[in-house]
């Protein structure tokens, strides 16, 4: 047994290894930052300067204060740096490796778990995902922590340190995005029936359990959704379809069979109804059908592929580990869902075309800066702020913002979103000089605006593409007004 326990863990090391290398090289080139990665990491560096205290950065951040907390903290250690801001997410996915061997093991065997590991370790999704300053695979690795721990509660109820740590990290991933409160869903569905069985007065047990839960929900911002769960406004299922049927259908198929093998009830019912909620969010009640949204369900796809194939192997041959051997080279040999060699890059948009809007931000403005040194004394009109308010020490003069009904002003960052061309053009009267940057996709600032820059300002310069993925294009373009003059 400790022979095979020895084996066991040099096995996964060389696997967390490996995940932690592949991922590494993906930061190495230090490329440009994507917005939501710029967001929050230039409230953290201006934190960390001063610029800004802890608690106005936090409201800034509002949803995700645990990404911001870790990007000051790797900031501190590491210097300030996209480098810096992604290796957090290195870490986590490094030891998102070794949770999902555990949680495959006990839901399993030994050889399950080794295949859910090697397949946790080469899959290119996690290592889309672990390359950015994104709290995503933070919260993807917790939910399979969090079902592990839910999973110890039938077995040692009154085992304190069980219930500490699962709230513990269910706290932890609702702090690094709203979505993180699905992983309080697994425990609750394991933590309820116990209780239940043990309570004197059911009445107060259920007082107390809708008390609780609209505790977690008001701290979460559940009631912010509320409305949209209600009344959904968007419907994505056919990129549902795209992604669990086409993309990752035999995984998704022999997952799914996986899960109805737990013999634990009440944690097939917390898995079964986590995952429900999280894709119909997804699919009925997130503006956007990012991926990053799922990767909890990533998470459990691979676990339970893996709890699958362990199974079948014990129940059919008694000996799963000649199966599990197979399927990781078939996977390794055949899918075009895994890594083979480290890369300088690893897409989002593998999978789909245009998830992630992964424009070159640090190159636009080491040129604009080149060609206007002071470029940031001048008004500047934008679309979203986020990559300006990392590549520069300032925040836009304005932006536009097409989903808008009516102009926003933000006292943090003091400037208005605007919504429509005449105000765009009332604002321009204002300012004798000026620049006006254009995300030039179906982006946030209205096409009647870029129409309007495009035929009447001067073209400055255009970046199509990242260096590391020139077949991706997100082209930024700046225009300017009364430079001519001077």
């Amino acid at each position: 047994m400790h022979a095979i326990n020895l084996k066991a863990t040099i096995l996964i090391s060389i696997f967390v290894v490996i995940y932690f290398l592949i991922s590494l090289k993906g930061i190495s080139t230090n490329h440009s930052f994507w917005s939501d990665e710029a967001f929050v990491s230039s409230i953290a560096r201006d934190t960390i300067l001063g610029k800004i205290n802890l608690s106005a950065g936090s409201e800034f951040v509002g949803y995700q204060r645990m990404q911001l907390f870790t990007s000051i903290l790797s900031f501190k250690i590491f210097g300030i740096s996209e480098w810096s801001a992604r290796f957090p997410s290195v870490l986590w996915g490094s030891i998102g490796v070794i949770i999902a061997f555990i949680l495959t093991k006990k839901l399993s065997n030994l050889w399950g778990g080794f295949l859910a590991a090697f397949l946790y370790t080469i899959l290119q999704l996690n290592h889309a995902y672990s390359t950015q300053a994104k709290p995503y695979t933070a919260i993807e690795v917790i939910m399979l922590i969090v079902i592990y721990l839910s999973s110890l509660v039938s077995e040692d109820f009154k085992n304190r340190r069980i219930h500490i740590l699962a709230i513990f990290f269910a706290s932890t991933a609702s702090l690094y995005n709203t979505i993180g409160v699905i992983t309080f869903v697994p425990y609750f569905a394991v933590l309820s029936p116990e209780i239940a069985k043990r309570a004197v007065n059911k009445k107060l047990f259920i007082a107390v359990i809708i008390l609780f839960t609209l505790i977690i929900g008001w701290l979460a911002r559940i009631y912010s959704l509320v409305p949209m769960l209600i009344r959904p406004e968007h419907n994505w299922s056919i990129f549902f379809k795209e992604l669990f049927l086409r993309q990752y259908g035999l995984f998704t198929l022999l997952a799914i069979l996986g899960v109805f093998t737990i013999k634990n009830k009440n944690l097939l019912i917390g898995i079964i109804l986590s995952s429900s909620l999280l894709l119909y969010a997804w699919i009925f009640v997130q503006y956007s059908h990012n991926i990053r949204y799922l990767m909890p369900i990533i998470g459990l796809m691979v676990v339970f592929f893996g709890v699958f194939w362990g199974n079948v192997g014990d129940k059919l041959f008694n000996n799963s580990w000649w199966v599990c051997l197979i399927v990781a080279l078939l996977v390794y040999a055949g899918s075009n869902k895994v890594i083979r060699k480290p890369s300088i890059y690893y897409t989002p948009n593998a999978d789909f075309v245009g998830d992630v809007q992964n424009a070159d931000y640090k190159v636009f403005f080491s040129e604009w800066r080149a060609k206007y040194p002071d470029f940031e004394k001048y008004t500047i009109f934008a679309g979203p702020f986020d990559s300006l308010s990392w590549y520069t020490q300032r925040y836009p003069t304005a932006t536009f913002n097409r989903f808008y009904p009516s102009p926003i002003y933000y006292p943090q960052y003091g400037f208005t979103e605007y919504t429509n061309l005449d105000e765009f053009a009332q604002e321009m009267s204002k300012y004798p000089q000026g620049f006006v940057m254009i995300h030039d996709w179906i982006s946030y600032m209205p096409d009647e605006i870029k129409d309007y820059v495009k035929k009447n300002l001067k073209f400055e310069l255009r970046i199509e593409s990242m260096a590391v993925s020139p077949n991706e294009k997100w082209p930024l373009a700046l225009y300017s007004w009364g430079f001519d003059k001077e």
